[in-house]
C-alpha cells in the first residue's frame, strides 16, 4: 500500500512538473538580428502616468504601449495580422461572442505565469467598469450601450459576450491592454488602483510587452529595458527583442529634437516638412534613411469650448456661423506650402483619407476655401458686425476677443496658430496666442475646462469607431462640449447646449456598433463626416504625409504611416 501511494505521488509530481514545463507558444517572427544596443528616441514631454486607466495624453500612452500588450496583433497598416497574447479566436455565428485561446507557457516580466485569468480580470474588473476604465470604456461598449460580459472557460480560454452583435468587436476587444491580475487586483480591492502606477511607481511596473520602464527623470529621460520573458522569437528561435533598451530623451521643442538627431544623439526622427529637404540632402553623407509614406491616420484641428466660463464667449463659440467664419479664415494651402513644404493635403473632416471609411464627397460639399470675404458673410449671418475701430462685435456690442493655445514645443502647431491668428485679426478679432506645456494643456481640456480655443490632434485609426469616446455626447474625450453628467463645471453653468447635428452623431455612434452590414455601416460613417464638416465643432487643418528619418545602423526598420518607425521595435537591432 505504501509503495503504491509513493508511486502515485511520484506520478502526480511528474505530471505537475511536466505541465509546469509546458513548451511556450511563442510567436515566430521572420527576422534575424544581433543582440545589444540602446535605441535613442526624442519626445517633447515625459509621461504623466504609467496607468492605462488614467492616461489620456500621448506622452503617457507612448510609454504604456511598450509594456502592456493586447490579444490581437496588428500589422504596420493597422490591419489585423494574427494573434498576440491570444494564439487564436472564434466568433460566434450571431456575432455576439468572441472566444480567445491564450498562448500557453508565457510569463509576465516578473516571472509570474500568464493565464486566461489575467485576460478575464482585465475585462471583468477593469475595462467594463466605467469608473476604473477611464478613456477606454466608451470604445468597448456594445450597441445597447452596455459593456461586454467576460467568462473564464478554463486556464487558457476566455469568452467575451455582448448583448447584441458588435461590428468592430474583434478590433476593439483585441486592442484592449491586458493587465497582470496578481499585481492589479490587490490595488483594486484596496481602492488604490487609480492612484497607482504613477511615474513614481516605475519600479513596480509588470508587463507582457517587449520593454519594461525602469527609470524616469523628469524633463530628462525615460528608460525602458528589454523584457527577458517576451513571447516573440526570431526565425532561428532567438528570444526577442534584440535591443537592450529604449531611451526617450525629453526635448523642449522640435527644433532641439532635430539638432539632436543631426548630432547623433537620437537614432530616429519624425521630420517636419520644413526639415525634410535638408535631411534628405544630407542622408547619404550622414548615413541616414530619409523618406516619405502616405497620409497619416491622425487629424489636427482647432476647436472652441462650448462651455467656456464666460457666458458671452459661450454664445459666440456655439454659433455655427462664427465657427464657419473661422473655417473660411483658415488658409490650408499656406499651411501645406509653408509648414508642410508641399508635402501635405487639406483635411476636411474627422476621418483621414488613409482610412477605408473616408468620405471623399466632403471635399466638394464642405471645402471651406480660404476667403475672408466668405468669412465676413458668415459673421454677419451670425449677428456680428464691426465698430468704428474695425473691431468685430456681437449683437450686444461686445468686442470679440479670446485666447488660443496649443502645446508648446510643437512648432508646426505653433506656426498654424500664428497663421489663423493673422487671419482672425484681419476679421477684427482680438486673439491672444499662448502655447503651454502639453500635459498642462491636456489637464485643462479634460478636467478644468479652463480654455477658450485650442489646437490639438487625435491619432485616429482604421475604423472610426475608435473615436466613439470623442463623438458620443457623454464621451470621455468630448472635450469641446462635455455633458453635465461627465463634468461638474458644465453642470454649474446651467445652460448646457447640444446642437442637433451632435445629437445625430451620437446616434450614429450608438448604431454603427451593431450594424453588421459593411455597406450600411460605411454609409453611417459617411453621414457622420458630413455632419461634422457642416456643423464644425472642430475646424480641420491639413495633414502632412508621413515622413521618417533614421540611422542606417538600425536594421529591420519598416516605417509606415499607421505604424510609424517603431511598430516592430521588438525586431529592430542596432550596429554598435
Amino acid at each position: 500500500m505504501r509503495k503504491g501511494l509513493v508511486l502515485l505521488i511520484l506520478l502526480s509530481f511528474v505530471f505537475v512538473f511536466a505541465f509546469a514545463q509546458e513548451e511556450p507558444e511563442y510567436i515566430v517572427e521572420d527576422y534575424t538580428g544581433k543582440y545589444g544596443g540602446t535605441l535613442y528616441i526624442g519626445i517633447l514631454s515625459g509621461p504623466k502616468t504609467l496607468n492605462p486607466c488614467t492616461a489620456y495624453e500621448t506622452s503617457s500612452t507612448d510609454i504604456i504601449r511598450w509594456f502592456l500588450d493586447t490579444l490581437v496583433d496588428f500589422n504596420k497598416d493597422g490591419s489585423i495580422r494574427g494573434g498576440a497574447l491570444a494564439k487564436e479566436w472564434t466568433i460566434s455565428d450571431d456575432g455576439k461572442s468572441y472566444i480567445f485561446k491564450i498562448r500557453k507557457g508565457l510569463k509576465w516580466s516578473d516571472g509570474t505565469p500568464f493565464t486566461a485569468e489575467d485576460v478575464y480580470f482585465s475585462f471583468a474588473t477593469i475595462w467594463t467598469d466605467k469608473e476604473l476604465a477611464g478613456n477606454s470604456y466608451d470604445g468597448l461598449l456594445g450597441p445597447d450601450g452596455n459593456p461586454l460580459k467576460a467568462e473564464l472557460i478554463d486556464e487558457y480560454t476566455v469568452k467575451l459576450t455582448y448583448n447584441e452583435p458588435f461590428a468592430p468587436g474583434l478590433r476593439q476587444v483585441g486592442s484592449a491592454r491586458i493587465l497582470p491580475k496578481h499585481v492589479v487586483e490587490p490595488l483594486v480591492n484596496e481602492g488604490k488602483w487609480l492612484e497607482s502606477w504613477t511615474v513614481a511607481d516605475i519600479d513596480k511596473i509588470v508587463g507582457m510587452g517587449p520593454f519594461i520602464p525602469v527609470e524616469y527623470t523628469p524633463d530628462v529621460r525615460v528608460v525602458l529595458k528589454r523584457n527577458p520573458n517576451y513571447y516573440r522569437v526570431d526565425k532561428d528561435g532567438n528570444k526577442l527583442p534584440y535591443l537592450d533598451s529604449l531611451v526617450y530623451l525629453i526635448t523642449p521643442d522640435l527644433n532641439t529634437m532635430r539638432l539632436k538627431f543631426e548630432a547623433g544623439e537620437l537614432d530616429l526622427y519624425g521630420p517636419r516638412a520644413q526639415d525634410y529637404p535638408d535631411l534628405k540632402a544630407m542622408a547619404r553623407e550622414k548615413g541616414w534613411v530619409v523618406d516619405v509614406d502616405g497620409p497619416t491616420f491622425g487629424t489636427q484641428f482647432f476647436t472652441f469650448n462650448f462651455n467656456a466660463a464666460d457666458p458671452v464667449k459661450r454664445k459666440w463659440f456655439r454659433n455655427v456661423h462664427f465657427r464657419k467664419a473661422v473655417a473660411y479664415a483658415l488658409d490650408k494651402q499656406t499651411i501645406i506650402e509653408t509648414i508642410y513644404n508641399g508635402l501635405g493635403t487639406p483635411q476636411y473632416g474627422p476621418v483621414s483619407a488613409a482610412s477605408p471609411f473616408y468620405n471623399p464627397e466632403i471635399e466638394e460639399k464642405y471645402p471651406y476655401p480660404y476667403s475672408l470675404t466668405l468669412a465676413k458673410q458668415e459673421l454677419m449671418k451670425g449677428g456680428f458686425s464691426w465698430n468704428e475701430e474695425g473691431k468685430l462685435v456681437d449683437s450686444e456690442g461686445n468686442v470679440v476677443k479670446f485666447n488660443l493655445t496649443t502645446n508648446a514645443g510643437n512648432t508646426e502647431r505653433e506656426d498654424m496658430c500664428n497663421i489663423i491668428v493673422d487671419s482672425l485679426t484681419k476679421l477684427g478679432m482680438e486673439v491672444t496666442f499662448s502655447p503651454i506645456d502639453f500635459n498642462t494643456l491636456v489637464q485643462k481640456l479634460l478636467n478644468t475646462g479652463d480654455w477658450e480655443m485650442y489646437m490639438i490632434g487625435l491619432t485616429g485609426g482604421v475604423d472610426p469607431h475608435g473615436g466613439s469616446n470623442v463623438e458620443k455626447l457623454d464621451g470621455a474625450l468630448h472635450f469641446w462640449n462635455y455633458s453635465p453628467e461627465r463634468k461638474e463645471y458644465v453642470k454649474n453653468l446651467n445652460d448646457y447646449f447640444v446642437p442637433e447635428f451632435e445629437k445625430r452623431v451620437d446616434e450614429i455612434f450608438r448604431r454603427e456598433v451593431g450594424e453588421m452590414d459593411p455597406e450600411k455601416r460605411k454609409a453611417l460613417f459617411y453621414e457622420y463626416q458630413e455632419l461634422v464638416a457642416d456643423g464644425l465643432n472642430r475646424i480641420y487643418t491639413a495633414q502632412r504625409l508621413y515622413m521618417f528619418a533614421y540611422k542606417k545602423v538600425l536594421h529591420n526598420v519598416d516605417p509606415a504611416a499607421w505604424g510609424g518607425m517603431l511598430w516592430n521595435a521588438y525586431a529592430i537591432w542596432k550596429e554598435e
